[in-house]
């Protein structure tokens, strides 16, 4: 049988979750009761239950369904970073299901050493700690492929449109990512592929106006930049009447990017007096499952019958 744990951040069941999970974010410093409140309090303004755990359930789920036939058995498992099950905990279930392929797939398109690399390492670490041998496959280099592009490009090109017809021409697309600290050799596989990635979804939308722009790194020195909010002021100064962004990190929303690119970046707009559109995530919906459920089976095609040969 063939594994597939599909990973990311963090998936608290519970608003009593939230400082036991927000510990272990930022683990080995001192946690105050500010911080933990401030914490909550995002998650009361989003008014709903976190969605990047809902949705990263309901793709697994999706996907084991589309990947699955009487030839294959395929089952996939959730794992998280931050909060339970974590990638131990998700592992020995599968070597108790007598899984004999695993397969690693990340909810970020865009790998970077502290994201997706970070999980894949641990994986590796746990199964040679355990002396289980087991053939391993990390799904990988996607972040152009058709079949996601597709997808951006429809939520880019609904929201471009929603934006009033007279500020279309002088409107922008921010495409956005999570910044990282100034290293200038690890940062060019990440900026090489936030890039190209953009590239191929502003293509795939018709845009022709659109920068990249980082986003949580707002008065941090030493950090990728410009910030997505400062961009939004620099163009407004040049003439920009309205703004859609798009975040590109993760096919899921996270508390962090749903409120930087969202409403953080509208306060800014409102503020300067123009237009803002928010493009939607992907998320968990019928088009964006059958494009994981395509990279997934192209890539394990391809590895499985390389190993063969």
């Amino acid at each position: 049988m063939i594994g597939i744990i599909f990973y990311a951040y963090g998936a608290p069941k519970s608003i009593d979750d939230l400082p036991e999970f927000f510990a272990h974010l930022i683990h080995g410093k001192e946690v105050t009761t500010k911080m933990i409140e401030d914490f909550v309090k995002r998650y009361r303004a989003f008014g709903s239950n976190d969605p990047l755990g809902a949705h990263t359930a309901r793709i697994a789920q999706g996907l084991e369904k589309l990947l699955n036939s009487p030839l294959k058995a395929i089952k996939v498992y959730n794992a998280y970073k931050h909060t339970s099950p974590f990638l131990e905990e998700t592992l020995q279930r599968m070597l108790d299901d007598q899984v004999e392929t695993i397969v690693t797939f990340s909810v970020n398109p865009i790998f970077s050493p502290t994201g997706a690399g970070v999980y894949q390492k641990e994986v590796e670490d746990i199964l040679a700690k355990s002396g289980v041998n087991k053939e391993l496959i990390h799904i990988k280099n996607w972040n152009t492929h058709p079949a996601i592009i597709s997808v951006y490009g429809d939520r880019v090109r609904r929201a471009f449109r929603w934006l009033p017809t007279h500020v279309q021409e002088s409107a922008f697309v921010l495409f956005t990512v999570h910044s990282q600290p100034l290293n200038p050799e690890g940062n060019e596989k990440y900026i090489e592929q936030f890039q190209a990635m953009a590239q191929a979804v502003a293509s795939e939308a018709g845009i022709s106006n659109w920068m990249l722009s980082y986003r949580s790194a707002s008065n941090k020195v030493g950090w990728l930049g410009p910030d997505v909010k400062d961009i939004i002021r620099s163009l407004v100064e040049q003439g920009a009447r309205g703004f859609v962004t798009c975040e590109l990190l993760s096919v899921v929303a996270d508390m962090e990017s749903y409120f930087e690119i969202g409403r953080d970046a509208q306060l800014v707009s409102e503020e300067l007096k123009v237009d803002f559109v928010r493009a939607e995530f992907p998320g968990d919906s019928f088009d964006t499952v059958n494009a994981l459920g395509e990279i997934v089976r192209e890539q394990l095609t391809m590895k499985i019958k390389r190993i063969k040969d």
